[in-house]
């Protein structure tokens, strides 16, 4: 900028202050000239110069955040109390050379002859304070952050899993940030004395990368601590004060070494047994309580702490789910219910993350999305701290069976795949057999990306997902999930598609939920099919 753009200053009467709740980034490139150059306004911004009084040349790419305040306004016994955002200096542009502002403050003093009035400056990566002139000049509409398009606390949330063993198949500059509001970073583990570590050797690069690209996108990030595998030393790591102050410490420290956003705790599950080997106690829910508050009170308050539960509420002492909840309300921010691996593997095929019970006849009534949410909320949580977790993955199984069973009765149609020119039927030499994960060949987890890409699932004329490769589609009314049969393979799949997917976020955003979360990110397609089915359900399409 010129310097023949900083006019010299008169003090004109004060200004009104306006306090924008959400980040604001003004723009000093060219744009700026015209209004730096009204005289009712004394821009206070970035400086490479030690000389007040003229801002730094800004960069060809990029806004440069700034305040800016009425001339006069500052005392100059107050000028040392300039708020400070953490990732800039902010100079004054003053015609004194003799002010020297500091560092750090809280508080902004404004005066007039009458009276004297203190604003409060909350503190964020980007100044949030704007002083409109309420005569002269007034600033332009600002540039938009980076951050505008995820920060509207009243809009739903989308968020998803990035699971450190996806990052050679699935690099974290690969997520379509536009998209998320939150990344979970899956996982770190705790250990037996307390320290969190990670499974993979380029977890912590991996990590990095992830905190970065979303940043620059304006998206966050919070490290989820635990997993089906990783929470065998929850129990004892919260199970006295000095263990929990050891282990908050230690999540504290991680929290700020990858200048993270939140903390997502993952332990599965307290006071009952997760993945067989866990330790378990039946005072972990209380022990988890106090932990949680010692948590919240050791992070900076601007952290978010987030909890991936079961579809039932936490499990008290005496064996039961809590009927009060409140408590947890306090100190975490949100809930993910985990509304998925409700079957998993079997001859005798259920869905994978139903929506209701919409049958009457299941035999796990509890765990559907709708009666997960209604069981939380009437313990005590609000729904607009809950979000929903949905899957991007389903099970493969070899089976005969033709519908889901694990119930008394079902019901259950097909779709109409002939009808709309797909003839889904194949011989044994012709049909496709897909692999699942983890537990052999023909059996096992599956990603909606791999029943696309090994010919299960193709679209048809009108962008639907239908049957192929002797695969047919059907849709379980009871659960309002759909599934694949190939009766030449004998395999039944159980999934999630856009369909299905949309009907739960819209379920969400209907009951008022804070969001949806979809473990995991890598499951989808590259054109992100069920990640924009969830944003249109939740109506941010």
């Amino acid at each position: 900028m010129p310097d023949s753009a900083i006019p010299p200053l008169h003090t004109p009467r004060p200004m009104s202050p306006l306090i924008d709740p959400a980040p604001v980034l003004v723009d000093l490139r060219p744009t700026t000239t015209a209004h730096a150059s009204a005289r009712p306004l004394v821009l206070l911004g970035l400086s490479a110069s030690p000389s007040l009084g003229r801002p730094m040349d800004p960069p060809d790419d990029e806004p440069i955040p700034i305040l800016v305040l009425p001339p006069g306004a500052l005392k100059h016994e107050t000028i040392d109390r300039v708020p400070q955002p953490s990732n800039a200096l902010i100079i004054p542009l003053f015609n004194s050379e003799s002010i020297t502002p500091t560092i750090l403050a809280t508080t902004l003093t404004l005066s007039e002859p009458a009276a004297t009035e203190t604003i409060h400056i909350v503190e964020t990566k980007t100044v949030t304070v704007v002083f409109q002139a309420t005569q002269g000049a007034s600033l332009p509409p600002p540039s938009p952050s980076a951050s505008d398009h995820h920060d509207n606390e009243n809009k739903p949330v989308m968020a998803t899993y990035y699971p450190d063993w996806t990052a050679d198949e699935f690099p974290p500059e690969k997520v379509d940030f536009n998209r998320f509001a939150w990344i979970d970073f899956a996982f770190a583990v705790p250990d037996a004395s307390r320290r969190l570590t990670f499974t993979s050797a380029d977890s912590e690069d991996s990590l990095r990368r992830l905190v970065s690209a979303a940043h620059a996108h304006g998206s966050k990030v919070k490290l989820s601590v635990g997993g089906w595998t990783g929470s065998a030393y929850f129990s004892d790591a919260v199970s006295s004060d000095s263990k929990r102050h050891e282990f908050v410490k230690n999540i504290v420290a991680m929290y700020h070494k990858f200048s993270l956003d939140g903390i997502d705790i993952d332990w599965e599950y307290p006071g009952t047994q997760g993945a067989g080997s866990n330790k378990v106690s039946h005072q972990d829910t209380p022990h988890f309580l106090s932990f949680l508050q010692l948590l919240r009170a050791q992070l900076p308050p601007s952290a978010k702490i987030t909890a991936a539960t079961q579809v039932t509420p936490f499990i008290g002492p005496d064996g039961q789910p809590l009927k009060d909840v409140s408590a947890f309300a306090k100190v975490l921010d949100w809930i993910l219910i985990m509304n998925y691996d409700v079957w998993g593997a079997s001859s005798t095929p259920g869905p994978n993350a139903p929506l209701r019970d919409g049958c009457h006849n299941s035999t796990q009534p509890d765990a559907s999305a709708s009666a997960s949410v209604a069981a939380w909320t009437k313990a005590g949580l609000p729904a607009n701290q809950i979000t929903l977790g949905v899957p991007s993955y389903g099970y493969v199984q070899t089976s005969s069976a033709s519908r889901l069973v694990q119930r008394r009765r079902s019901l259950w149609s097909r779709e109409a795949g002939d009808e709309e020119g797909f003839d889904t039927s194949s011989t044994q030499s012709t049909a496709v057999r897909v692999k699942g994960e983890g537990e052999g060949d023909d059996s096992g987890q599956i990603q909606f990306k791999q029943l696309v890409s090994e010919g299960a699932l193709k679209l048809d004329h009108d962008g639907d997902y239908v049957g192929a490769g002797g695969f047919n589609r059907m849709w379980d009314v009871c659960s309002s999930t759909p599934y694949l049969v190939s009766k030449a393979m004998r395999q039944v799949v159980t999934y999630d598609d856009p369909q299905s997917l949309g009907m739960k976020a819209a379920f969400a955003q209907g009951a008022g939920l804070k969001g949806v979360n979809m473990f995991d990110v890598h499951g989808d397609t590259e054109d992100w099919i069920l990640t924009d089915a969830i944003r249109a359900g939740l109506g941010l399409e």
